[in-house]
This record gives C-alpha cells, structure tokens and sequence, in this order.
C-alpha cells in the first residue's frame, strides 16, 4: 500500500511573535494594585463611618433621670462634643486607605503605558508605524488616566511625557528614525516614577 502524498501548505509558516520583553518586572505591580484595591474597598464596606450629625440614641432610663434631678445641678457645658478616639482613627485610617488606593491606580495606569510603549516600540522594529501610532495614542490615554490619580509632585513629569510621545508621534511619518530610542528612554523614565512612588 503506498501512503498519500503529503498535502502542500498554502503559505510558509509564520514566524513567532517576538516575545514581549519588560512586561515580567511590571507583573508584581499589577498584582500588588489589584489587591490593594479589593482590600481598600472591603475595608470601607466593612467600616462605616457614622454621619457627623448622627448622635447615639438615649436610653429612656436617662431622660427620666435628668427630668426629675434637683434644679441646683450646674447646667452642662455647651461645648461641641468631641468625637470619639475610635472615630478619629476609623476616619484616619479611611483617608489613608484612599491614599493608598489613589497611589496604586496611578501605578497601575503608568504600567499600563509603559507596557504600551513598548508595544509600540515592537511595532516600529517591525515597521509597522500605523499600529505604533495606534499604541501611542492608547499609552497618551493611559498617562491622562494616571494623571488624575497622580499626586501633585508627579503632574510634571506625567505632562513631559504626554508631551514627548504626542512629539514622537507626529514625527512616525516623517522622520521615524531613533523614534524606537526616544520610545525606550519615555518607558525608562514612566517605570522609575512608578518606583519613586511606591
């Protein structure tokens, strides 16, 4: 019996994708943010705050003790009540909680466009300019989101970058050469805020 000739494939097999490269330091962030985020979150379902103006309910037994004390007894102090300690440290620990949450989102968003960067990059080694010009648009979204998150000392450097990869952008058609280098450094420098931050 002779065995049937062996069927001739269409087209060469594809090369790989080129494997990502910089996204495996960036891993232990997301991780980190995304369990922060679900801790802040459960924490403030678990801890609610009472309302400034709610006051605690009196127990009958204490009102007919007031009505019928003597009339010589000083009258309270008028004073506003302070809250108490547990309140304080419940509310101190909810605005840090916030902090911490503020700061991870920002984190997370600036990974994000690092991550897109060096998509980005990738795209241009394989001269592909549309798709990097595509990645960069996502990455200059990416760098707004972290923006709003973004504590008041790291808004500067967030409005460099926004610049520089709106400037690589408009040179992709034009002069594309060492787009890939000014794209490297942009990452550099998006990855050591994040470091500067946490």
């Amino acid at each position: 019996m002779s065995e049937p000739p062996p069927t001739a494939t269409s087209a060469p097999d594809a090369p790989p994708p080129a494997p990502r490269k910089g996204l495996a330091p960036a891993l232990p962030f997301v991780l980190t943010a995304v369990a922060a985020v679900c801790l802040s979150l459960a924490l403030q379902a678990l801890l609610p705050l009472r309302q400034p103006g709610a006051t605690a309910p009196t127990a009958p037994s204490a009102t007919a003790t007031l009505a019928s004390a003597p009339t010589s007894i000083a009258p309270a102090s008028t004073a506003p009540a302070t809250p108490p300690p547990a309140e304080g440290v419940l509310r101190l620990n909810l605005l840090d909680l916030q902090e911490q949450d503020r700061q991870l989102w920002s984190a997370l968003y600036l990974l994000r466009a690092a991550a897109q960067i060096d998509d980005a990059v990738v795209a241009l080694q394989v001269n592909d300019p549309d798709e990097a010009d595509r990645t960069l648009l996502t990455a200059y979204r990416s760098l707004d989101r972290a923006y709003t998150f973004s504590a008041e000392q790291e808004k500067g450097p967030l409005d460099a970058f926004r610049l520089q990869i709106s400037q690589v952008r408009d040179d992709l058609h034009l002069r594309p050469e060492g787009a890939d280098r000014r794209l490297r450094q942009i990452r550099r420098l998006v990855l050591s805020l994040v470091d500067e931050g946490g």
